[in-house]
Order: structure tokens, then C-alpha cells, then sequence
């Protein structure tokens, strides 16, 4: 036996090989990192290097060649894994853009930077311009090399297409690098999630490069509004400690323009306020200039109208939706912001306060309509609608079905309480008779032998493809009970199941 032991280490050594054969590993150079994708779980990896020899599942899926290797170089796609039966794609990203400029690596930047590219993801415009909505975003530090990344959950309409997934998002190294699982067809739902999680998982940096000299720090303590209907706008935030801080306000309309300064405090705080000379559209940079250090700068419109009622929108509904839809902004104190929903559901719910954050369960297939009202007295009302649908695939409504099902005993699976409720129920499949329009199943939850015990009936709009005597776990709803007449004239009751799909039981 002793001598045994060697050889059947070694067989089962040669057992896993193929399946560790199938976790590739994908090194990316610019970024000094690389990820291990599992390739059983994909139809097919695409990189830059390997395009040419995967053009012909490029050609089979109507893909054209050109374009996919325009789109690879254009939105800096590392990696492209394609997931047909499940309708999902991983693509990894890595740009240089004006944020890994400013930021070059979110682990050696302080909370309130973090905080403010977090924040950017809810509610700054220029991921709403996009067509991105993002319904949440938080960071996870994965610890060893790769610590933090923001994890989120998106919808994005571009071109009238909709999707929607989840990221990983960091930067570092000097590039702003995402892992995106993004679904088609249907909502994302919390197994894309945990798919991404696995690759995230595998993903780490080879080497960290030293932090370059950045700009200087510039946050907002809140996002700067959009509009206002006042002359006067103040713009709070921090900077580096006796930073000076510039706001230059430029018309749009008009020649000319104006300058405000502030020279920060020791802890970095600044205050501008600013005075628009006249109604109108304008842009306005503020900047923060310290010796030593390299000059920042932000750059945002604002619209100034008397009487306008200003309403700064920080979320909104994306043409897909998910479970839990959220509305959200700040206008002036005073006003009433007042929401109705209607469609599947009929909600209405209002607030006095000058920041609004409505939540809405929209977990109910259909379509929803939103529409915000914001009044004040003698001041112009602002109606904002949104017109939105939630939809569930095939697969979806069955994990619905299956997180919402309740095993309840046989005894009390016929009672009022429970009528109307998801169940599923573990059994032998007996009897299927046709009625009209509908096929009848008798299942029992026990058997003795040959002997079965405790029927429960069964009304399938679907012939059930299982044979005769076999195990299956049926989902449906329960609906009270089913009367059977016997020889001799008797009236027998038992549990009724309204059946939604079986599944193979062990």
C-alpha cells in the first residue's frame, strides 16, 4: 500500500492538468499587470494580438474585422471575452485620460480624492453624458498589489442600444483601468456580478511606478450646479494649504469676463463667490496654482435665469431598469419636489428639503413612467419625465422564482395563508392527465417501496417532459387545493400547485 501512494499522487496530479490548462494568464504591458481568464467560460478571448486568427468566429458572429480592430485601439481594449449563452462580455480597459492625469494612482491620493472619483461615478456629468447611469459605486481594497477598485452597477444607453453590468474601476500606473462584465438583452444580475468577481480575483500589478509630480489637489465639496436663479453662486472646496484659487467666469452670449480669487487656508479649504453680471449661459474654470506644484483646474457650464427654479439632477433613470431605481438631485430650500410613478407600480412621494434621494422598487416587469415635479411659489414649476421598462429573460424569471420559492410542509402547503405564494416542492412525478388548455400532475413528496404518499396536484400550462416515477423539484404558486372524485361518490381534497418549471431533484 505504501508503494501505492506515490502513483495515485501523481494520477491525480495528471487528473487536474486539464483544467488548470484552461485558466489563461494575459499580461499587459503598458500597465504592468496581467489577469488569468478561465477560457471554458467564454465562446472566445479576443486581444489585439489575436484578432487575425480569430477573424473567422468574427465573421460567423457579424462581426466586422476592421471595426472590432478600431474599437480594440480607440477605447484602449485590452481583452474582450464573449459569454453567447449567458449574453454577457467581459472587456478590460486601460486609457489615459484627464482623471489617471490627475490622479495617476487612487492609493497614494487621500480620501477626499477618492471620495470625489467615487462621487463622479452618481452623479457627475460626464459620465451621464456617456449615456451611463450608475446605481452604485463603492470601493473593496483587494489587498496583496492590487488593492483598491470602485465596484459599481450601471445601465448605458448609446445610440438607442441599451446595456447594462458592473465594474471594477481603478487608476494606476497612470492610466484609468476597468474590468467591465456588461450584459445585453436583459437586466445585470448579481451571477454577472460574481462572474466578474472571479476574474477580479486573478487580476494583479507586476510592478507600482513612483508618483510623478501631479496637479495640485482641487475638490468641490459638493458637484457645482448646472443652473441657478440667483446672481450669486459660491463654489466650496480644498486644495493644497495656501493654494491660491481662481474662478474665471466667461459668458457665452457676451464679450468679456470676470475673476475671483481665494488663497486657501492651512487645512486647504477655499470659498469663492462668484457675481454673474446678467442672464445667461457660462462657463466657468476654477483653478489652483501653488509653487512647486503643478497647476489643476476644473471646468463646468452654468445657466443663470431669474426666476428659474434650479434643479441640479444627480440620478436618473436609465432606459433599462433594475430592481431599485433611484432619483436624486438638490435645488433651492423652500422648494417641493414631488414624484409620481406609474406602470406596474403607482407610487408618489414628495420632500421639502433642498436635496431629494427617491427610491423606487421597480422589480416588477413593465414599463415605468417617472415624472418629477419641482414647485416653489412664484417661481416657474420644473417637471422632469422619464419613460423606462423593466424586463426579465427567461433565465431571469426563473432565478426570480427560485430566490422567492418557500419549502412548506405538506401539511401546510393547502392552507389560505400560503395561497398565492411561491413554493417548491421535492417529489416523485406520477400521473399527467390533459385537460383544457392545461395538463394535470400528480406528484408525491414520499414513497415507501412501491407505496407513494402525500399527492400534490399540479396545473402546468406544459406537458412535463419527465418520465413516470421520476424525482423532480417543481416552482410554482400555491393555490389552494384540488378536489378529486373517488368510486363510491367521495370528494377528495389535496395541496394545489400552479406549476412554473421543473428541475431534476437528486
Amino acid at each position: 500500500m505504501r508503494k501505492a501512494i506515490p502513483f495515485l499522487i501523481l494520477l491525480a496530479a495528471l487528473l487536474l492538468l486539464p483544467a488548470a490548462a484552461l485558466a489563461q494568464t494575459y499580461s499587459f504591458a503598458d500597465i504592468h499587470a496581467s489577469v488569468e481568464v478561465d477560457e471554458s467560460d467564454w465562446d472566445v478571448v479576443l486581444t489585439p494580438y489575436n484578432l487575425n486568427t480569430n477573424s473567422a468566429w468574427l465573421a460567423e458572429n457579424s462581426l466586422d474585422f476592421d471595426a472590432e480592430a478600431n474599437s480594440f485601439e480607440a477605447e484602449g481594449i485590452l481583452l474582450k471575452a464573449v459569454d453567447t449563452k449567458n449574453s454577457r462580455t467581459l472587456i478590460i480597459t486601460a486609457v489615459e485620460d484627464v482623471d489617471s492625469k490627475m490622479y495617476f494612482d487612487l492609493n497614494n491620493q487621500d480620501e477626499d480624492m477618492r471620495k470625489e472619483f467615487r462621487l463622479g461615478h452618481r452623479s457627475g456629468a460626464s459620465y451621464r453624458i456617456l449615456g451611463y447611469n450608475y446605481s452604485s459605486a463603492a470601493w473593496k481594497n483587494y489587498g496583496g498589489t492590487t488593492l483598491r477598485f470602485l465596484q459599481t452597477k450601471y445601465t448605458l444607453n448609446q445610440e438607442g442600444e441599451s446595456s447594462a453590468g458592473y465594474q471594477r474601476r481603478t487608476i494606476r500606473n497612470g492610466y484609468t483601468i476597468t474590468l467591465d462584465m456588461r450584459v445585453t438583452g436583459r437586466s445585470a444580475r448579481e451571477s454577472d456580478d460574481t462572474a466578474l468577481e472571479k476574474v477580479m480575483k486573478t487580476f494583479k500589478f507586476t510592478e507600482v511606478l513612483p508618483m510623478p509630480p501631479l496637479p495640485v489637489k482641487l475638490t468641490f465639496s459638493s458637484e457645482p450646479p448646472t443652473e441657478t436663479s440667483s446672481d450669486t453662486v459660491t463654489l466650496k472646496g480644498t486644495t493644497a494649504r495656501k493654494a491660491e484659487v481662481t474662478a474665471t467666469v466667461i459668458s457665452l452670449g457676451a464679450s468679456g469676463s470676470q475673476t475671483y480669487t481665494d488663497t486657501a487656508s492651512s487645512s486647504g479649504a477655499f470659498s469663492i463667490k462668484i457675481t454673474l453680471p446678467a442672464q445667461g449661459v457660462y462657463s466657468v474654470t476654477v483653478s489652483s496654482q501653488k509653487e512647486g506644484e503643478l497647476p489643476n483646474q476644473r471646468i463646468f457650464s452654468l445657466t443663470y435665469q431669474k426666476g428659474l427654479l434650479p434643479v441640479n439632477l444627480t440620478a436618473t433613470p436609465g432606459s433599462v431598469l433594475s430592481d431599485e431605481t433611484v432619483i436624486s438631485g438638490t435645488t433651492i430650500s423652500g422648494a417641493k419636489t414631488q414624484l409620481s410613478v406609474s406602470g406596474p407600480v403607482t407610487v408618489n412621494k414628495s420632500t421639502t428639503s433642498s436635496s431629494f434621494n427617491f427610491k423606487i422598487d421597480t422589480s416588477a416587469e413593465g414599463t415605468y413612467t417617472f415624472v418629477l415635479a419641482v414647485t416653489k411659489k412664484d417661481m416657474n414649476e420644473r417637471s422632469f419625465t422619464y419613460t423606462a421598462t423593466r424586463s426579465y429573460s427567461e433565465g431571469e424569471k426563473l432565478d426570480k422564482i427560485r430566490s422567492s420559492a418557500k419549502n412548506i410542509s405538506y401539511a401546510n402547503l393547502a392552507k389560505a395563508s400560503n395561497e398565492g405564494k411561491y413554493v417548491y416542492v421535492t417529489g416523485y412525478l406520477l400521473d399527467v392527465e390533459t385537460s383544457i388548455n392545461e395538463w394535470v400532475a400528480q406528484l408525491a413528496t414520499s414513497r415507501s417501496g412501491e407505496n407513494y404518499k402525500n399527492i400534490v396536484y399540479l396545473i402546468c400550462t406544459e406537458e412535463p417532459t419527465f418520465e413516470t416515477g421520476a424525482k423532480v423539484t417543481v416552482y410554482g404558486t400555491a393555490t389552494g387545493t384540488y378536489s378529486k372524485l373517488i368510486e363510491g361518490g367521495t370528494i377528495e381534497t389535496y395541496p394545489r400547485v400552479e406549476a412554473a418549471f421543473f428541475e431534476a431533484a437528486d
